[in-house]
């Protein structure tokens, strides 16, 4: 899905991928700013903008680590298979696994924010294998006003209630 400026905003990207329960990775891009959310049936596990804090940085500043912790977490990750810094931090002990949600969901919404602000916004869905480390995610509709969702129900309502009838009752339908 290629969407530029023309009148799509986040939120109708947010919007159709959810609907579909798409997996795989929308780069969120204005000018020199590039950014990433990344998707699991419809469901956000990550986010990345160039303005959001790393896990890490968030659990130093809110005095979870200490920085040298934080190094030696970082130090395991290069020297092993790819892990997320907050698995690895789980493993250690030195975090619970509610921090770490509320951490990366903190993440994801403050990168979302920060695309909100971009101007123009130009958006690349890129289908891809994207599978979740653990349960942590956010719902799309988190971010979706509430009068576009109730649209969007009554629209899905209005789909529903087609699906039983025969193709040629709709053509009539649709020239009326």
């Amino acid at each position: 899905m290629n969407v530029n400026s023309s009148g799509f905003t986040l939120c109708d990207a947010l919007l159709m991928i959810g609907l579909a329960g798409r997996t795989g990775e929308l780069i969120v891009e204005s000018g020199n700013n590039i950014g990433s959310l990344f998707f699991h049936e419809g469901r956000i596990l990550l986010a990345f903008s160039p303005y959001t804090r790393a896990i890490g940085d968030l659990l130093v500043e809110q005095e979870v680590l200490t920085d040298s912790e934080l190094l030696d977490v970082l130090k395991q990750q290069m020297t092993g298979p790819h892990t997320p810094v907050g698995s690895l931090l789980l493993k250690t002990g030195k975090v619970t696994f509610p921090i770490i949600e509320t951490m990366v969901q903190e993440q994801i919404r403050r990168a979302i924010k920060d695309f909100s602000s971009w101007n123009p916004l130009d958006f690349n869905f890129i289908t891809k294998n994207v599978q979740p480390f653990d349960t942590i995610h956010l719902p799309v509709y988190e971010f979706i006003p509430a009068d576009i969702v109730n649209s969007t129900l009554v629209f899905v309502a209005g789909l529903a209630n087609v699906v039983g009838r025969p193709v040629k009752t709709l053509a009539v339908e649709g020239k009326a």
